[in-house]
């Protein structure tokens, strides 16, 4: 009798447990990947206002754009110094108020990357992460070189 009460209570205990993994499964994991990915989408979001910004002042201050596809410039701004006709120095990663390129952020099937690709077409993008730039015709303009969705937000990262 006590066996049985004993493989009772352990199949009770058994069906509990499937029960709370069963909605946590269902109900708090997608939950937290949702808010999870909303903050990535946040990120890549305040990451792009930023550079379009320093973008715009270096534009002030210089009349072109720095050619942010330059090789290695992504990790070391300093390479994009420069001097105007005064001898002053004019520094992207300090109107940036950085040294490094902020990436994009991750997911399960794209790395984090803030590796910098010139060019005009903003529609066609590769979507592997990082940034899309037109440098070569001056414009100024910048994009994530991110698939549409993939933080599951439903933004087009094309038009952003």
């Amino acid at each position: 009798m006590a066996i049985f009460k004993l493989k009772e209570c352990f199949l009770e205990f058994l069906f509990l447990t499937a029960t709370i993994g069963f909605f946590i499964y269902k109900f708090i994991l997608p939950t937290f990947n949702e808010v999870t990915n909303l903050k990535k989408a946040e990120i890549v979001e305040k990451n792009l206002i930023e550079i379009r910004v320093a973008l715009e002042k270096y534009y002030q201050l210089t009349g072109t754009y720095p050619d942010l596809s330059k090789e290695g410039a992504n990790n070391n701004l300093t390479l994009l110094d420069s001097y105007n006709k005064l001898g002053q120095k004019i520094s992207f990663a300090e109107i940036y108020g950085k040294n490094i390129l902020d990436s994009t952020e991750q997911t399960d099937s794209l790395e984090q990357s803030n590796k910098v690709i010139d060019s005009n077409n903003f529609e066609n993008i590769d979507g592997k992460g990082g940034w899309i730039y037109d440098y070569s015709n001056q414009t100024g303009e910048i994009h994530p070189n991110l698939p549409t969705n993939i933080y599951f937000q439903n933004i087009d990262w094309s038009k952003q």
